[in-house]
């Protein structure tokens, strides 16, 4: 008996020896997680201009100590609590060093950015939106993502705080934009490559990056600061089809690329996408005649930002047709270019093919709508954007349809 009640403490102890064990690994990993300094680089983008440049962040255990003291109270949900870096720990480490009243510079509302320091006078309609190495970040299943004051972020992850717009009329918002690199490095007149893309959603409702195709890209001095509507403009171009422009640079320095799609209302299709090159070299000599930038085009002393420097139609809609069940009519049709495409337009006019008006504004490739009785006839066209303005395919061709 004796020896079984031996056997029996033995086995305790063991179990406490090991349960301890594992718990003191456990704190330790943890305690070594919140102990690291991590660094990464912060970016915010408001509606017009820069409001936050590229900026190194750094951040450690009393850092994130302070901030959750700092801001918590000022939250609608309680969220920065965790001992983890998160990209709001980033962004409330530069306004605290910029604010005598960091608490109230930088308010949250229900896990992301309500008010910044700075911020432009806008209503309603736009509100602050984060991504971290130009990806939205996903929590482990795959699918929620993170608010931005839950997302952790890793030593060399770039974060970007941008303004996003949404339409109340067609429940449709401002896609994210940016370019392939943050910053690119060149030599005196040798060529670099840029390419510009924007975030869409695929039909399974996954973020995807497609490039933008014909958007103008400003070229200007770097103002040291990143901020101001738009720095002193040096030139301008045009992305191709594949969203990339060629540029080169005959005087040594840093540039700073610009690029904003606008609706035709003037509100954004698209956030600011901004990087820097660097450019190294030896000047030419002063008798030698500048190269001029490969794939620029010298703008006019007074144009606008969003002024396009090529016209071109998008491809027009094809094989559309028209099915009808009951009352409900479904028009399709095949768009033949991807990238040229932003969305279309659907006209229909009754009893004739005349005097069509205007019956939806879609970026799928299919409607469906109630209609009385009667005989209709419909056409489509597409669009894009370009230099703020809509560019329209020529029209479809006209099919009619009988609603009985």
């Amino acid at each position: 008996m004796k020896t079984k009640k031996r056997f029996i403490a033995l086995l305790l102890s063991l179990a406490m020896i090991f349960s301890v064990s594992v718990t003191d690994r456990e704190i330790s990993a943890e305690a070594k997680a919140a102990n690291d300094t991590i660094t990464v680089t912060l970016r915010v983008e408001d509606s017009s201009r820069t409001l936050i440049p590229s900026t190194k962040i750094t951040l450690d255990k009393d850092t994130v100590a302070t901030i959750n003291n700092t801001f918590n109270a000022s939250v609608e949900t309680p969220v920065l609590e965790t001992a983890h870096v998160t990209a709001a720990h980033a962004l409330a480490k530069y306004i605290s060093d910029q604010s005598k009243t960091p608490a109230s510079d930088l308010t949250f509302a229900y896990g992301n950015p309500a008010s910044i320091l700075g911020q432009d006078t806008l209503d309603a309609s736009y509100f602050w939106s984060f991504r971290v190495n130009n990806v939205s970040p996903v929590m482990e299943d795959g699918f929620t993502q993170y608010n931005f004051t839950s997302c952790p972020v890793q030593d060399g992850d770039s974060i970007v705080v941008f303004r996003q717009y949404y339409n109340y009329t067609t429940s449709e918002s401002s896609s994210y934009s940016y370019f392939d690199k943050e910053s690119y490095e060149t030599g005196v007149n040798e060529k670099v490559s840029v390419t510009l893309k924007r975030e869409i959603f695929d039909e399974n409702w996954n973020t995807v990056a497609k490039p933008m195709a014909d958007q103008n890209i400003i070229i200007a001095m770097d103002n040291t600061t990143g901020s101001g509507p738009v720095p002193a403009i040096a030139w301008m171009t045009t992305t191709d089809k594949n969203g990339t422009a060629e540029l080169s640079f005959d005087k040594a320095g840093t540039y700073i690329l610009l690029s904003s799609s606008m609706n035709a209302d003037g509100t954004p299709a698209a956030s600011r996408a901004y990087a820097k090159i660097t450019v190294k070299g030896v000047q030419p000599p002063a008798s030698a005649t500048p190269a001029p930038p490969v794939s620029a085009v010298t703008p006019p002393p007074t144009i606008p930002q969003h002024q396009s420097c090529v016209i071109k139609k998008p491809v027009v809609p094809r094989k559309i047709k028209a099915r009808v069940k009951k009352k409900k009519v479904t028009i399709s049709w095949k768009k033949t270019d991807v990238i040229d495409i932003e969305g279309f337009e659907i006209f229909y006019s009754k009893k004739n093919k005349k005097n069509f008006k205007r019956l939806s504004v879609t970026k799928k490739e299919k409607i469906t709508k109630k209609f009385k009785k009667g005989k209709y006839f419909v056409k489509c066209r597409s669009y894009r954007l370009q230099g703020g303005k809509k560019v329209y395919s020529n029209y479809s061709k006209i099919i009619s349809f009988k609603v009985k």
